[in-house]
């Protein structure tokens, strides 16, 4: 039993113990994204924001009309606006854009960015005007309500008066 024990064992120690097993497993490599915008973009489309913002009207419009050769450019400086319709006018430019969101790419991933709270703040604007017209209608309720009022308090006071009288 002893030899059959030393014919297993030893032979499993040896391959086991003396040879480590090659380690087959290639590093996998993550194949980068084909970015639409390049990584230089990001620091065009900063500048172009600082520029813009600190801008009068009269350098506002020469500043979208320089950026009219770039869909990208044009989207984004017209998504630095807060009004309604300067929004919405950059919305379609934006959707013509085939960004990909991805973190590595980082000019894509800021006009995405840009593009989302593009939409965010349309929904608010929308909200903020719902809300406004709702209480518009109920200042005009109000208003119509009170004129009842004074007219009944009107009427009243007639109504009292006239009883009083002989």
């Amino acid at each position: 039993m002893t030899k059959h024990f030393l014919l297993f064992t030893f032979p499993l120690l040896f391959l086991g113990g003396c040879h480590p097993l090659p380690k087959f497993i290639q590093p996998v490599q993550v194949p980068q994204p084909n970015c639409f915008l390049p990584e230089t973009a990001l620091n065009q489309f900063l500048e172009d924001e600082h520029q813009f913002i600190t801008a009068d009207t009269a350098q506002q419009k020469l500043i979208l009309d320089a950026s009219k050769d770039s869909l990208e450019r044009q989207a984004n400086i017209l998504s630095i606006a807060r009004n309604k319709v300067t929004l919405e006018q950059s919305l379609p430019l934006f959707a013509q854009i085939p960004l990909l969101p991805n973190k590595s790419c980082t000019a894509d991933r800021y006009l995405y960015l840009r593009f989302r709270h593009v939409q965010a703040n349309l929904a608010a604007i929308e909200e903020k005007d719902f809300i406004t017209a709702r209480l518009n209608a109920a200042k005009l309720t109000i208003e119509k309500q009170q004129q009842q009022i004074d007219a009944l308090t009107q009427i009243e006071q007639a109504i009292t008066r006239q009883r009083e009288e002989p």
